[in-house]
């Protein structure tokens, strides 16, 4: 007997030796036979990758492919290969002629009409892809890839590209996979040992083979997913005989998440005497496929021995199964209906297609389960998703399952674990595996609903610290749920907040995934009742530190997919809850979190980058490049690496001035030392921004002072480049003077006067423009106009950012002298400043690629030559980014000892 909810204790097992009651079950689902897996189309993906990396690997590793090529050839001897020839012969007549013919025919016999019809569509297909890939290497392909992939024949050279083999392969590929079928196993092996076989006699190179038999995976594969396969998951009988040995005596099962693409639902009558509960007496039906019956007539039964279609055949399997279980249409039942009853109980209900079957089901007894089927074609999406949150996130080193099982054991102990910490989970009735699905069981919630489903009156405090809790409840046992959103978190009839979906959660979590489970927590409620009464609620339940720790993680990143679509301005939404944290916790000493360890503009950025540099290198001579290098001065490098040193003074100097506090210029100028380090891995600018702003926290200064003390120091240092810009411009280098610039300058500066106001008058971007400025100019102008009451404080700080950048400057000016080139000095400070800006745009960590490559297109315009201009960008950022991580490491190191940072 199943329990209902709340009840402690479990159902008693059924007893081996048990008569289980032959049962009729109502059975309201979507027919389905062929599904379009997510694995089909990863494979094809790997197989066009595949492709490339041969082919590269034939044009650059030509050397390397024929060596192996002729490594084989030479294992067997000539002689030997002449007493094999016949034999070898044959048995490629054999596969090429009877390998298809069998396959083909298996398919027939099982009544897969359109199976064969496929995988022989798919094989000629497959031929005339490595026809077409043969046509356009022989007109226009280039001859370093033609040549890795030629062989001698008769006397001539000629492409190695078996379009046969390219056709057997697309065809195996169509029927299915190998591993289901032992058939194909063999036949995949005997296509293997004939292409060795051809590579051992010289007729085939191996990067050709490769490739023939990738485009007929490709071609395989993609019919595969277009099409759709037989599938393996548990549904009509398997899926009710599942339910019976989870423990359930189901009478009614209907499903109720959104039906896939178009498909209608359908009833049918399962009649089964399966065992109830498990048991070493009950076998399932080992046939390959058991879908539901697509038709609408009367089922056949066990007498009917020659159903006539694929359909009547698979159906006809799923009848008779064993025992004399049986599946057909009931023609009363109005299958929408019986969806909408269902639905009617089920206001949680998720918007959209699930990522699982889910099924509402009713016993012997009256009572209604939940249902959950895990599908293992669907697994590979979950597996690709967390692979691509490991990577993409920092801190979050969770291995992802690797298959269903592992996947469901993982699922179903997060849900025991949590309901022992005390947290209100429905509770688990039964697991259990069927075919290529896992079925999990648990109680029905009557009448729950999703937290966004409650009107904002029933949002009250209360209500808002029953779900703080449940979620502290699982952070006190060491539980993390890592995917917190409004349909995770149930109300029942009678107020109790319910928590669910656990399979993404943690057992052994680390602070880093609790404390993300508070900030989405934090910004679901925000999103429900606004950033006051989140914070509110927040406070009841947490402590100054916990509070503290939420404002670093809240990131987009951090948060599920569901909350972030449910913001009307996200962005707004979590700047103004960390506003108010800082409010809240003003001298809360907490460090930046990146959670992020690349992002799409990152990846798209690197692209560019390796590119420019590929097209840079690709032009220089290094010959000249050593010859420059040969000939450069050690003592003018050394200089410029001392020179380079004062621009952490001017950096100190800077800080010193405009921080709210008394800060001593020396250990403002380790700051600034130890900055080198971060900058490593921060992208330019960033690493002294934060450590900046981490100095002046730990010096008691309140985080919106520090941020604004940090901002005006850019802001200065921006400034003061202009200005030296604009004042370098109008120097001549004769005494001093000043005078007109020249018409090209004044025409440059006229044109780009006149564009920025032209676009200024575009309002969406004149609003974007202050949307961007707004933030910084509301926190720098308080600090600006305190530190202009006081003109020393103002000379400070303005005479630190020009000893900065004249120490960048003069430090560039050495490097260059030391490979016995020089530029004017106007031309040298626009020249460095211009190109320094310009590759400190791109976000690539400390500037690393993009200021090599605008430093080296800047001296190359000044005149400098192209060979000489890489060197001196390399050797300059050599002696004053590279060179300095030592330094910065043994500054960091000390001021954590002294606990400055």
């Amino acid at each position: 007997m199943s329990q209902h909810p709340g009840e402690s204790g479990s159902a008693a097992p059924s007893r081996p030796d048990d008569a289980s009651p032959r049962r009729q079950v109502l059975l309201v689902d979507a027919p389905l036979t062929r599904v379009r897996r997510p694995a089909d189309l990863l494979a094809l993906v790997i197989a066009v990758l595949a492709i490339v990396f041969v082919l590269l690997l034939a044009v650059y590793g030509n050397a390397t492919t024929q060596g192996v090529t002729e490594d084989v050839q030479s294992a067997v001897a000539n002689v030997l290969r002449q007493v094999l020839l016949l034999p070898v012969t044959v048995l490629e007549g054999l596969v090429t002629f009877f390998l298809p013919i069998v396959v083909l025919v298996d398919r027939v016999m099982r009544r897969s009409w359109r199976s064969a019809l496929e995988a022989l569509a798919t094989g000629l297909v497959a031929a005339l892809l490595a026809q077409g890939a043969l046509l356009v290497l022989d007109t226009i392909g280039p001859s370093p890839l033609s040549s890795g992939l030629t062989i001698t024949s008769e006397g001539s050279r000629v492409i190695a590209m078996n379009p046969y083999a390219a056709g057997l392969a697309g065809l195996l590929t169509a029927v299915g996979d190998r591993s289901h079928h032992r058939l194909l196993r063999w036949s995949w092996s005997l296509l293997w040992i004939v292409l060795g076989l051809a590579i051992v006699q010289g007729d085939q190179t191996l990067p050709g083979a490769l490739v023939a038999v990738l485009l007929g995976r490709v071609a395989g594969l993609a019919m595969r997913y277009a099409s759709g396969v037989l599938h393996e998951r548990a549904t009509g009988l398997s899926l009710v005989r599942g339910l019976r040995r989870a423990g359930i005596d189901a009478v009614t099962v209907v499903r109720v998440d959104h039906l896939p693409g178009e498909a209608a639902a359908r009833s049918w009558l399962v009649t089964t005497s399966s065992p109830i509960g498990y048991t070493e007496q009950l076998r399932e039906s080992t046939h390959t496929a058991a879908p539901l019956a697509e038709q609408d007539e009367p089922a056949r039964t066990p007498h009917h021995p020659h159903p006539t279609t694929p359909a009547d055949l698979l159906a006809a399997v799923d009848r008779e199964g064993e025992k004399g279980d049986v599946i057909v249409p009931d023609p009363l039942t109005e299958p929408d209906e019986a969806i909408a009853g269902a639905r009617a109980g089920l206001a949680d209900m998720p918007d959209g297609e699930s990522a699982h079957r889910v099924y509402a089901v009713w016993d012997a007894a009256g009572e209604r389960r939940d249902l959950t089927v895990l599908d293992g074609d669907r697994h590979v999406v979950g597996v690709l998703a967390s692979l691509w949150d490991s990577a993409r996130m920092r801190g979050l080193d969770r291995r992802p399952a690797t298959n269903l099982r592992e996947a469901a054991n993982r699922a179903v102990l997060m849900s025991l674990s949590a309901r022992s910490a005390g947290v209100r989970v429905p509770e688990l009735v039964g697991v259990t595996e069927s075919r290529d699905s896992v079925l999990i069981v648990t109680e029905h919630v009557d009448g729950a609903r999703r937290l966004d489903q409650l009107a904002p009156e029933e949002l009250d405090d209360e209500m808002l610290d029953q779900v703080w809790a449940q979620v502290r409840a699982a952070h006190a046992a060491g539980l993390a749920h890592r995917d917190l959103h409004a349909a995770a978190v149930l109300v029942d009839p009678a107020r109790r907040v319910w928590v669910r979906d656990w399979e993404n959660g943690e057992i052994v979590s680390s602070e880093l995934s609790r404390r993300i489970d508070l900030a989405q927590l934090l910004a679901l409620v925000a999103v429900l009742v606004g950033t006051e009464r989140a914070l509110s609620s927040a406070g009841r339940v947490l402590n100054r530190d916990q509070l503290a720790s939420i404002a670093p993680l809240l990131q987009p990143v951090a948060l599920p997919n569901r909350t972030r679509g449910a913001a009307a301005n996200l962005k707004d939404l979590l700047g103004d809850l960390r506003d108010e944290l800082i409010e809240v916790v003003p001298t809360a000493d907490v460090a930046p979190v990146q959670l992020t360890r690349f992002s799409a503009r990152t990846v798209i950025t690197a692209t560019l980058l390796v590119v420019a540099l590929w097209v840079l290198l690709s032009t220089l001579n290094f010959e000249e490049v050593a010859t420059a290098i040969a000939g450069a001065s050690p003592w003018l490098m050394l200089a410029a690496f001392a020179v380079g040193l004062l621009t952490y003074v001017g950096s100190g100097l800077t800080l010193v001035a405009f921080a709210p506090e008394k800060v001593g210029l020396w250990q403002a100028t380790l700051v600034q030392v130890s900055a080198s380090v971060v900058a490593l891995v921060a992208p330019a600018g960033i690493g002294y921004t934060a450590l900046n702003l981490r100095f002046l926290t730990k010096k008691k200064v309140s985080t919106p002072l520090a941020v604004a003390t940090v901002g005006l120091t850019q802001v200065t240092q921006f400034v003061t480049t202009i200005v030296m810009l604009v004042v370098l411009a109008l120097v001549t280098g004769s005494a001093g003077t000043l005078s007109a610039p020249s018409g090209a300058v004044l025409g440059a500066v006229a044109a780009a006067v006149v564009a920025l106001g032209a676009l200024m008058l575009v309002p969406r971007l004149r609003t974007w423009v202050w949307h961007k400025l707004a933030p910084t100019l509301r926190q720098v102008w308080p600090r600006l106009v305190w530190v202009a009451s006081s003109p020393r404080r103002l000379l400070v700080g303005v005479g630190g950012a020009l000893l900065l950048t004249a120490g960048y400057v003069a430090a560039f000016g050495l490097s260059l002298a030391a490979f016995g080139q020089s530029l004017p000095l106007t031309a040298l400070a626009i020249t460095y400043l211009a190109s320094n800006s310009i590759g400190s745009v791109v976000p690539s960590p400390g500037g690393i690629g993009p200021v090599e490559a605008a430093l080296t297109g800047g001296l190359a315009l000044a005149g400098v030559p192209a060979a000489t201009a890489a060197s001196v960008a390399v050797l300059y950022r050599l002696l004053t980014f590279w060179g300095r991580v030592p330094l910065g490491w043994a500054a960091l190191h000390v001021l954590q000892r002294r606990d400055v940072l």
